[in-house]
């Protein structure tokens, strides 16, 4: 059974592991500190979800949000964001592990997200895994529920 990865890479960001059905398995806060992510502790986290499952390697893919500098960002967090980035690019690459990259416009426009407020993701992962509300409780949190979507869109457009 395939197996899919979400990643939002920002530091703020988060992991989320699906089944092909689109059942939601386990999400993951961007593991790191205020200055950069770990890339050890995203690859232990991404080892961790397909070992314990049994899955095989070549039957997991990970999507991970295509990101770039926003309008009115300074020069130093636009950095530190593609810092991230590189970041779990790197250990995605170093896992061997097939990755496709989605815009946010792509992503948001499969969820139907497009012209909502930003927090509008955090309802709909509600609504599609209640039992991991928890998760994404408050706005602060949006980062998994985000990769959660970027997971089950990946899912749905293979």
């Amino acid at each position: 059974m395939k197996r899919w990865i979400g990643i939002d890479p920002g530091q703020t960001g988060g992991l989320a592991y699906l089944d092909d059905n689109g059942r939601l398995l386990d999400v993951a806060p961007m593991p790191g500190n205020a200055k950069e992510v770990s890339a050890s502790q995203v690859a232990q986290i991404i080892k961790l979800w397909v070992e314990d499952e049994s899955a095989m390697w070549d039957n997991v893919s990970v999507a991970i949000e295509q990101v770039g500098s926003m309008p009115g960002q300074g020069v130093a967090s636009t950095f530190k964001f593609g810092k991230s980035f590189g970041i779990v690019l790197g250990v995605i690459g170093a896992l061997e592990i097939p990755m496709i990259r989605l815009t946010p416009q792509t992503w948001k426009k499969e969820m139907n997200l497009i012209g909502k407020e930003k927090h509008a993701a955090l309802g709909l992962a509600n609504e599609m895994w209640p039992k991991h509300a928890i998760h994404w409780k408050f706005k602060k949190n949006d980062g998994l529920a985000d990769a959660a979507l970027i997971a089950e869109t990946a899912r749905r457009i293979r």
